[in-house]
């Protein structure tokens, strides 16, 4: 069968789409590939085709359990060729697809990677000679990417163990640095890679600063008619937003995790099928959804990376026809951002707490060494460390620990079941002949046909899957009668292992005697740093918004305007905001690393072509490489012209450095002295610069990007009421409101109850809940908050009840709607104010933690 024939037999297309049919001839003819097309373009095609056309069956890698079925469903509409193997199947139904692969019936079989780690189920594959290896989604194997998962490691482990030589991967979102790194990780000599480009000729791109999303959103979905995506960074966001475009008169679900498999099935073929139009969702929906007539996708909410917004966009349009994708920006989406990457990668004594885990599992004590491979359990390394700890999180510290020479890590294809006969054959076949467990007497019956003498000799390694077939025992039989025949003394059993295993390299050292080299795990987080950068230089990028995307995954387009993204149609608002976020980075490299540097090497650092050593090691290199030299330079004499960078010369050189904004600087137009400002006003002054100092850790920027002084004093002096009077005020502007306009306002208005309110919180309220508080005041929902404390709503809860314990003028308005709040008065006024009698009262929509904050807040109200 030629290739066309296959398009046309099992896909009823034509003619390929641009870049396929190429990938797929050269994966005929035994070329490795690593193929990066995008999303959209048909990478999966790619890999069928070899698949169906090849003489024996494939093994396609796949991350979603929800991906496989899709396309496993797609494949068999009219032939069944395609099956997968996950953890939602039976043993019954995994030994049929099997069976089928042996017998030729099946030439596609979709697997997790995570099921390759039983030795087991790899070997019973490697029996069965598979043709291919595809990966797909294979970004997913580079701690460099956007979606690490450590279970992608070890498919190296994998391909040396059944010895597959034909191993291609595929990707729609790869960066330079981790193409590298895919090609490193699955050992990929010789490959060749073909990248068929990041455009997406039909969409409009679009990006919007807005503290008004639901609105916002409202409105799209009215103007844009057809089916629509909006994401969202958690699920109370999706719930919420579901809920207003519905009483808004818009039919929307909301889709999450958090949903019965059941609902979340249902929710998924209403939209598929065009009888639900909008979806409200978290990134749990999308992967492999085969929808060609999405209209529009909205981001309530910026994602962490360039990587995860092309990859979300791309599934808008598919069918060519035009299509448009909005984000909806603000400061709060970042800082979200920075908390979870600031908790995304173990510090020191999280990876010594895993370290110690591992040895007191093993019960190795301190200058000890053992023997044997030591199991990685994850359920005890989180019980023992006291801590939540993702398998991410493990697996960097295990890395670390191996990289300083601790440990090792082992495959698990070189641990497998072993078994010895113990008795001699004469008195085996007097135990046969006597024993009256028919399931003992079959099993042994099976192993000597099996393995012959060789198993009274020696320790035979032994295929449980094949045993099952031999002896039609089921596996519980199996594992049952091994146990039993250990236990009466015949046999010696040694199971493998179906964890992860390491080998201590070392003696166990005390703690304080752990040496780690930290360099990959400061490399890795500047790496998700620096991507947070990127998705943040795209939001305020005035070029066109495609060329921005295009350079980012390392195409050259110097001279490309796509035509169709707001910046090319001039429909963008931005210019203002993108001066300040340059001027922003500027005074943050001058005063961070506190030099004095020429203009010439402020635009290489931050434009990321900088050749000397000194400089590559900053943490803003390359952070605004997507604008130009001009962009910058008009930037840098915007500080300039503020006062907030001088200039002195070094022989015949310029330099520019940050100027002090400490209490004792000189400079007059970036701080005020205090006797310049009347009197009655200077408390009022210095409770705006505490608010500015709290912005300004919150936001990780020098306080006077946040505000300089000069405007702070203008403020304390016109005392603004509103936010239209406080931008009307000279030099504070849209961007500064967002940070910390209403704070300012609520000082301007209370500032005694402020001032009250921060001296409680910093003297009374106990200290391992002032970050809740904080959270609190900066308008997070109860979910939110729990999600950056790592808590449960529960705890929250009650944290807020001691919060407003301290302090009942506490706004709970984020926590609580007032329509909720007052059903709950309501029953509170006629006296029952139990939670759990409230509970009972109260429509199921009421969660026993918004009932614990409102009666809080009643009691203390009434107190």
């Amino acid at each position: 069968m030629t290739t066309e024939q296959a398009l046309k037999k099992y896909f009823n297309y034509d003619s390929f789409r641009p870049g396929q049919e190429e990938i797929i001839n050269e994966i005929i003819s035994g070329t490795n590939v690593l193929a990066i097309l995008p999303t959209g373009a048909g990478k999966s095609l790619c890999f069928q085709i070899p698949a169906i056309i090849g003489d024996d069956y494939t093994i396609v890698i796949s991350p979603l359990i929800a991906l496989m079925k899709d396309q496993v469903d797609s494949l068999n509409k009219t032939h069944e060729i395609a099956a997968f193997i996950n953890s939602t199947q039976t043993d019954k139904e995994v030994e049929g697809v099997l069976q089928n692969i042996k017998y030729g019936k099946i030439k596609i079989v979709y697997v997790a990677p995570e099921r390759l780690e039983n030795s087991e189920f790899a070997n019973r594959l490697k029996s069965l000679n598979p043709n291919y290896l595809f990966v797909d989604e294979a970004h997913c194997i580079s701690q460099w990417g956007h979606n690490f998962r450590p279970s992608y490691t070890k498919i190296k482990d994998f391909i040396k163990f059944t010895g597959i030589k034909k191993v291609s991967a595929f990707t729609a979102t790869a960066t330079p640095e981790v193409v590298k790194d895919i090609i490193k990780q699955l050992e990929l000599k010789n490959s060749k890679l073909i990248i068929k480009g990041f455009e997406r000729e039909n969409l409009f791109i679009n990006a919007e600063i807005t503290k008004k999303k639901k609105e916002r959103c409202l409105q799209l979905c009215q103007q844009y008619k057809g089916s629509a995506i909006i994401y969202t960074s958690s699920r109370k966001k999706a719930e919420e937003l579901s809920e207003y475009l519905k009483i808004n008169k818009l039919n929307c679900e909301y889709y999450h995790a958090g949903l019965d498999p059941i609902i979340r099935k249902k929710i998924q073929e209403d939209f598929i099928e065009d009888r639900l139009p909008i979806i409200v969702a978290t990134n749990a929906f999308g992967m492999g959804i085969d929808k060609k007539d999405i209209r529009l996708v909205i981001h309530y909410n910026t994602p962490g990376t360039i990587e995860n917004y092309y990859q979300e966009i791309g599934r808008a349009g598919r069918d060519g026809k035009f299509s448009h994708v909005f984000l909806l920006f603000d400061e709060g989406d970042i800082y979200i951002q920075e908390y979870f990457i600031n908790n995304s990668y173990p510090d020191k004594e999280t990876v010594i707490k895993i370290y110690n885990a591992i040895c007191d599992y093993a019960r190795v004590a301190v200058g000890s060494l053992p023997s044997d491979s030591i199991k990685i359990d994850l359920s005890y390394i989180k019980i023992h460390t006291k801590q939540d700890l993702n398998p991410a999180i493990i697996n960097s510290a295990i890395n670390y620990l191996t990289e300083s020479g601790y440990l090792k890590s082992n495959s698990a294809y070189n641990y497998s079941n072993k078994l010895k006969i113990l008795f001699d054959e004469s008195r085996l076949k007097k135990f046969i002949k006597n024993t009256s467990n028919v399931l003992i007497k079959d099993l042994l019956i099976s192993l000597l046909k099996f393995y012959g003498r060789d198993i009274f000799a020696r320790l035979i390694k032994i295929d449980l899957e094949q045993l099952k077939l031999n002896s039609g025992l089921t596996e519980e039989e199996i594992q049952s009668s091994l146990t039993t025949l250990e236990y009466l003394g015949i046999i010696e059993f040694s199971k493998s292992s179906t964890k992860e295993t390491i080998t201590l390299l070392k003696p166990r050292v005390k703690p304080s005697d752990i040496n780690l080299n930290f360099k990959h795990i400061n490399e890795f987080y500047i790496n998700a740093k620096q991507k947070l950068d990127a998705i943040t230089n795209f939001v305020y990028y005035d070029g066109c918004r495609f060329r921005f995307i295009l350079n980012y995954f390392g195409e050259k387009t110097e001279n490309y305007s796509c035509g169709k993204c707001d910046n090319c149609l001039k429909t963008n608002q931005f210019q203002t905001n993108s001066v300040d976020y340059l001027k922003e980075k500027i005074f943050e490299l001058l005063s961070q690393t506190k030099l004095s540097l020429s203009d010439k090497n402020i635009f290489n650092i931050m434009l990321g072509k900088t050749k000397k050593d000194d400089f590559l090691k900053l943490q803003h290199l390359g952070i605004l490489k997507a604008y130009n030299k001009d962009d910058l330079n008009f930037a840098l004499k915007s500080l300039l012209k503020e006062n907030k960078v001088t200039t002195t010369y070094k022989g015949k050189n310029l330099l520019y450095c940050a100027v002090n904004n400490s209490t004792e600087t000189t400079d007059s137009s970036n701080s005020v002295k205090s006797e310049e400002i009347i009197d009655k006003n200077i408390e009022l002054f210095h409770l705006l610069r505490e608010v500015r100092e709290s912005a300004s850790k919150r936001f990780l920027q020098s306080p006077a990007i946040i505000c300089p002084d000069s405007v702070l004093s203008k403020i304390a002096q016109q005392k603004p009421k509103s936010k239209i009077e406080l931008l009307t005020i000279d030099g504070f502007n849209e961007r500064m409101f967002n940070k910390i306009g209403n704070e300012l306002l609520e000082v301007i208005n209370n500032p005694s109850l402020i001032k009250k309110s921060e001296q409680i919180t910093e003297n009374v309220i106990p200290k391992n809940i002032t970050e809740t508080y904080k959270l609190l005041k900066q308008k997070y929902s109860l979910n939110e908050i729990a999600q950056l404390r790592r808590l449960t709503e529960a705890v929250v809860s009650m944290q807020i009840e001691t919060i407003i314990s301290y302090i009942p003028e506490t706004d709970i308005s984020s926590i609580i709607d007032s329509d909720k709040f007052e059903k709950i008065n309501v029953f509170y006024k006629k006296g029952i104010k139990d939670l759990k009698t409230l509970r009972e009262k109260l429509p199921k929509e009421f969660s026993f933690p918004e009932i614990r904050v409102a009666l809080a807040k009643l009691f203390h109200q009434k107190s």
